[in-house]
């Protein structure tokens, strides 16, 4: 399978484009969006690096996935890869204190938890009447969200209680179910928590982080993914994933899904980066293999011998 156009786009000019029509601009106003590019491998660490940084200096959450460390072919696990990388703490105290400034309480030490208790005697209200108003506003800005999943809306719940000094030890293993490390999922139950982040709702969990990032102050999540280990037929180091045909087939299954749900992502940008094995490598890996992927991704129209920057799917000049 070869590049449907004849023409590679210059890197500097595709990176610019992408830094100024959706990180600047579409993601930050809550669009999503799920781009490919084909690079040669000594050119996909330096985009790695300048998305990333672009991102970043537009308010995005910035993240970075290996297929060599992340198995990419289960959904729940590059959703757990994701956790690990977010700023829970500052995403929550942020949230935490723009509900408690909005309703007319300064916070008397920013970016840092404080117990309800001192909030009070700080504003010199009686703790019982806060604590009602801390319970109707999170019940308005998360319990009664319906952009989030139940279970997400439980443990962002505790998160938040959590920095104001309440729910003392719920914050730890709600945490671990978060990012996939939860030994028993009996130590939720107090938090209404009855079910492991599994491949049936890991898209509703990942929809709802998408939603949570943006209202707590984040412009949006960027997440590039380094693709080229799902090529690989031959041995792997230590630590490395090997994927099976099989494995490669459920990683483009995944990527298609994240595609179709993207509606349902707003403020996500992914970036796939693979090297031209995945459109000229061997037979049962190739993105040929798996039509569906390719069927939305395969960029039919294009003028003469030139790329459009904005498809789906761009070869990127050495």
């Amino acid at each position: 399978m070869q590049p449907a156009t004849g023409q590679d786009l210059p890197l500097a000019e595709w990176l610019g484009i992408l830094a100024q029509e959706y990180l600047a601009g579409f993601i930050p106003a809550g669009g999503g969006a799920v781009k490919f590019a084909i690079a040669s491998p000594e050119r996909i660490p330096t985009i790695i690096r300048f998305v990333g940084e672009a991102g970043t200096r537009h308010g995005l959450i910035s993240l970075h996935l290996s297929a060599a460390t992340t198995r990419v072919h289960l959904l729940h696990d590059v959703f757990f890869a994701i956790a690990r990388q977010l700023p829970w703490d500052r995403l929550v105290q942020r949230q935490v204190e723009d509900m408690f400034i909005r309703h007319g309480y300064a916070w008397p030490r920013p970016g840092q938890p404080v117990p309800l208790a001192g909030l009070a005697e700080a504003h010199g209200i009686a703790l019982s009447l806060l604590e009602r108003s801390r319970d109707q506003w999170l019940s308005e800005d998360i319990w009664d969200d319906a952009a989030l999943a139940q279970d997400f809306r439980s443990a962002l719940m505790r998160l938040c209680l959590d920095r104001l000094g309440s729910e003392s030890g719920a914050a730890e293993p709600v945490m671990q179910w978060l990012r996939g490390e939860l030994g028993a999922i009996g130590a939720l139950r107090d938090v209404q928590i009855f079910s492991r982040i599994n491949r049936h709702n890991a898209r509703a969990v990942l929809s709802s982080v998408c939603h949570w990032v943006r209202s707590a102050g984040a412009a949006g999540l960027l997440v590039t993914l380094d693709l080229q280990q799902v090529m690989r037929t031959g041995p792997v180091t230590d630590g490395e994933i090997r994927y099976s045909p099989a494995a490669v087939m459920d990683a483009y299954e995944v990527l298609r899904e994240l595609i179709d749900d993207i509606d349902r992502l707003p403020g996500f940008f992914l970036l796939v980066l693979a090297d031209p094995a995945l459109t000229a490598g061997e037979g049962k890996r190739a993105l040929d293999q798996y039509v569906a992927l390719k069927a939305r991704i395969w960029p039919d129209v294009h003028a003469g011998a030139r790329q459009n920057p904005v498809a789906p799917l761009v070869w990127v000049a050495s």
